[in-house]
């Protein structure tokens, strides 16, 4: 059973973090997130520019936020893949979605604060689609009020995955132009423009199996960073635009190495560049399937029973003229099965504008800031144990 950690506040600082809470991930869990993003693969991009948000049960990390007057709790996972704030909708028939009956679910009858939207919301998953409408209310985050914010209520949840989730909804931090409709902004942006912030930036520190510096807790923090999560300084990169539209947290970078070997993965006919959306909402890497496999190759053969983890290279990522190294400590995933951990790569092809996707893995290794004001993204060194 999941448990709600609820936000934790620092005294003296300007900042106003939300903990997280990380739930290992099993093999069958993996094995449908793959499945999920393998059907998607060879989707198209939705007219508004909408990339085709990541398999929620594999993106382990989520949170607390509420909604109404008085408060109505839910827990959602913080997807900097995405824009919309959605949770399920008390007009959800449990009948016919069993995800409406296990989950906590908004119901605008019993807050004095709702206000009606009815603009329809449809979000498109691999596995089906999830729809429902955008309503109107008061958003409580991170210690926060944020009045008359917009957020979709569900009221068609099908699949498996969602029916298996410990966590609700979603609350997208990506671009406005990512959303559904293209230009609903995220309650990120809808918090910033209260003025309630001293930086109009958020930041991540995803903790390791083994836990984190405080607490053992991955944190999302609200309104700037946080110094005990991270050593030395940041290197920040330009958010770039995705097909005209500034819409994702998109970065471009300038090479990708395995053991200090370059594989020549970022030239291509018409750019020297990797396209990399950096996405809390995804835990693997993922890459263009024709650049990808070389890469998989060079890595090798990870053994089940973990026992050559140690003896696989180190991958590096260069980004704004530096060298981000990831271990194989990171980029294997260690799953939970029946017989002890087992091993697999966190790296899947997924074939979506020749876009790579910088997940938790690299999350994990470097905590990262995404800051609206200058539309960058920065990374510095994680604390770990």
């Amino acid at each position: 059973m999941a448990l709600l950690l609820l936000p934790t506040f620092l005294a003296a600082t300007a900042h106003t973090e939300i903990a997280l809470h990380r739930r290992q991930v099993t093999v069958a869990a993996f094995e449908r997130a793959s499945a999920w993003r393998a059907a998607m693969s060879s989707g198209e991009l939705s007219a508004g520019g909408e990339l085709p948000l990541r398999n929620l049960e594999d993106a382990e990390y989520y949170g607390p936020i509420s909604i109404g007057t008085p408060p109505q709790s839910f827990l959602v996972i913080y997807d900097t893949g995405s824009t919309n704030l959605w949770v399920p909708s008390s007009k959800c028939a449990k009948i016919l979605w069993k995800a409406c009956a296990n989950h906590s679910k908004y119901d605008e009858t019993a807050s004095s604060t709702y206000a009606k939207n009815g603009a329809p919301l449809i979000l498109p998953y691999g596995s089906g689609v999830c729809a429902g409408f955008l309503s109107n209310d008061t958003v409580h985050i991170g210690g926060h009020t944020v009045p008359n914010a917009v957020f979709g209520e569900i009221t068609t949840e099908p699949g498996k995955i969602w029916v298996e989730s410990p966590f609700d909804g979603i609350a997208g931090l990506a671009y406005p132009y990512a959303s559904i409709p293209p230009g609903t902004p995220s309650i990120f942006d809808q918090l910033a423009a209260t003025g309630q912030l001293a930086h109009d930036s958020f930041s991540f520190y995803l903790s390791t199996q083994h836990g984190g510096p405080v607490n053992g807790s991955s944190a999302l923090v609200l309104g700037g960073t946080n110094p005990d999560y991270y050593t030395g300084e940041f290197t920040y990169l330009p958010s770039q635009k995705f097909e005209g539209l500034q819409a994702y947290w998109l970065v471009y970078g300038d090479d990708i190495m395995v053991g200090g070997e370059s594989l020549s993965l970022c030239k291509g006919f018409l750019s020297r560049q990797c396209k990399f959306v950096v996405d809390t909402g995804t835990s693997i890497i993922t890459g263009p399937s024709a650049k990808l496999q070389p890469l998989l190759e060079k890595i090798g053969n990870v053994s089940s029973d973990c026992s050559n983890v140690e003896t696989l290279p180190t991958l590096s990522f260069a980004l704004g003229g530096r060298n981000f190294t990831l271990e194989p400590s990171f980029y294997v995933l260690r799953l939970a099965g029946a017989n002890g951990d087992e091993c697999q790569l966190g790296f899947q092809a997924l074939n979506q504008a020749g876009l790579w996707i910088l997940g938790d893995p690299f999350i994990r290794k470097y905590y990262t800031v995404f800051d609206r004001k200058e539309d960058r993204v920065g990374f510095a060194l994680a604390k770990q144990h």
